[in-house]
């Protein structure tokens, strides 16, 4: 999954096309998001052809409510997010599973330094097993924070808490890592 992830110059614009049923301006929108999207996703199934199944589903299911979207204090990519919480959700609700422990390193260009890639594939798989053993909620708010890059006050209106338990929650999720990673280079 590929995307630019530039900010897009009139979003709201864009929304209110995509909401008339400009599908060129849903593609500006999916662009903007997608990658931001999957690894969203990705950290927290842990597997690439599901993660890419999943952030598929959340842009069929923003094209299919686009017409009911209003920003009611939320951004675009907020109602985003929250529908990929939920499909996240759903998945695991509906097939009934825990996430699984194996992890897949990211795909790589052949073209990248070997030992650099697989340093970074080895570090990225520690770091994926380490978030997985936080709570859901610690390891949302860390993936936001600084793997989508979300400020505390986005996250706090995504995951419908206050500011200082996000924070809370960001503290205690990063003490754990530090803990499980130890001395790890990934710091």
């Amino acid at each position: 999954m590929q995307s630019d992830e530039r900010p897009l110059r009139d979003e709201p614009g864009l929304v209110r096309q995509a909401r008339s049923g400009d599908a060129n301006a849903f593609g500006l929108l999916y662009d903007a998001y997608v990658d931001r999207l999957y690894r969203f996703i990705y950290y927290r199934v842990s597997d690439v052809p599901l993660a890419e199944d999943l952030t598929s589903k959340v842009f069929l299911k923003a094209w299919e409510n686009l017409p009911g979207y209003r920003d009611r204090g939320l951004s675009f990519g907020a109602w985003l997010f929250s529908i990929a919480r939920n499909t996240v959700i759903d998945h695991y609700r509906t097939a009934k599973q825990e996430p699984s422990l194996e992890t897949v390193g990211p795909i790589t260009d052949e073209s990248i330094d070997l030992e650099r890639s697989l340093s970074e594939s080895l570090q990225s798989d520690r770091l994926a097993e380490a978030l997985r053993k936080l709570t859901d909620e610690q390891r949302e708010v860390l993936v936001l924070k600084f793997i989508i890059g979300y400020s505390t006050e986005e996250i706090a209106r995504l995951m419908k808490k206050r500011p200082g338990a996000v924070r809370a929650l960001q503290m205690r999720g990063l003490q754990a890592l530090e803990r499980l990673l130890g001395d790890s280079e990934i710091w």
